[in-house]
């Protein structure tokens, strides 16, 4: 049993903050720092910035946003705290977990906005989701990146693995240095300009939409637009005749498809 339990205090390391401390950092070790490590980072309001670096473990700096920022509810009810001091302005939740080789950064707090930064090993695959409030940035990362964003811009920069990234409102910006070969790739918004740039001799064939935008290309490439697509339904046989209005096109000589849509932005493809 004493066994047993020694097993599992290794595998697993839990850290967990409810305080009204403004600010703060810590570091979580990961089981197998020699093996393939994860690290999820789930923040229900505020922003997330991720970097890589050479370290074993990982750092996490936290900071309560809304602590610092008097907004229209504090200027309103002013005259009801004349000689009074403020001491908090909420309590923060933030939550760490390591099992198995797999970090956890999260919190469940939707009133109070923090800015969360960390650090992690360069070579780590990642997946990042921040809803309200907040922005998702991310620098010098080897591995398998997935980001979701709700409401606010997603960009990463020295990126040389492969990023899929979503967001409802906010413009997306990747920058690779280089990308793992033949790995499917996505990139969606509803409001907002995507915006990517690749290294010169990338090999891909891009599948792209824009309902109110355009789209520009740095790389030399044919064009293709799709054509009406009819089909009749087997069960009713009604006939139809669809448009989906998809531009196509292969650089280089085409290679994995990356499908890139967004409904109200423009669509840009740099060469680096």
């Amino acid at each position: 049993m004493k066994k047993l339990l020694t097993m599992t205090m290794v595998l697993m390391f839990v850290c967990y903050l409810t305080s009204a401390q403004n600010s703060g950092e810590f570091t979580v070790p990961f089981s197998n720092p020699t093996g393939a490590m994860k690290l999820i980072v789930d923040i229900k309001t505020g922003s997330v910035k991720i970097k890589g670096t050479a370290r074993k473990d990982v750092l996490v700096k936290y900071e309560n946003i809304s602590d610092n920022d008097e907004d229209d509810h504090d200027r309103d009810h002013k005259s009801n705290r004349d000689g009074l001091k403020k001491i908090s302005s909420g309590t923060m939740n933030l939550e760490a977990s390591e099992f198995q080789n797999t970090v956890k950064v999260m919190s469940e707090n939707w009133s109070n906005k923090i800015e969360v930064t960390v650090e992690v090993p360069t070579a780590i695959t990642m997946k990042i989701k921040t809803y309200n409030d907040g922005d998702i940035e991310i620098n010098n990362i080897t591995g398998t990146v997935e980001l979701i964003n709700y409401n606010g811009s997603i960009m990463a920069t020295g990126i040389s693995g492969t990023v899929v990234a979503e967001t409802y409102n906010g413009d997306i910006k990747i920058a690779y240095d280089k990308l793992t070969p033949d790995t499917p790739l996505s990139y969606a918004n509803f409001n907002g300009d995507i915006d990517l740039t690749f290294p010169a001799g990338f090999k891909a064939s891009f599948k792209m939409k824009t309902k109110q935008g355009e789209i520009y290309s740095g790389f030399d490439a044919q064009v293709q637009k799709s054509g009406p697509v009819t089909k009749t339904e087997s069960k009713t046989g009604i006939y139809k005749v669809q448009i989906d209005d998809w531009v196509k096109v292969d650089v280089n000589g085409g290679g994995p498809e990356i499908s890139i849509q967004t409904y109200n932005g423009d669509i840009y493809l740099r060469k680096k």
